[in-house]
């Protein structure tokens, strides 16, 4: 596995930069796009979690 890097992006998503295995509750893999950053919600706003779709710009998510 190469490099992982985790970002938490102010009042954003995490950017994880690098080849993750990213599963679900129940232990299935969720599918992420090779050689792409992988963003994930902090906000909670998301319409498809785990992934940022951008929500947080809208709904006026700030990070303690």
């Amino acid at each position: 596995m190469s490099q992982v890097t985790i970002r938490v992006i102010r009042n954003g998503p995490c950017r994880i930069d690098g080849e993750i295995e990213l599963q679900n509750d129940a232990g299935d893999p969720i599918t992420t796009r090779p050689g792409k950053a992988t963003f994930l919600c902090r906000c909670g706003g998301s319409a498809n979690k785990p992934f940022c779709d951008g929500s947080h710009k809208r709904n006026g998510f700030e990070a303690d």
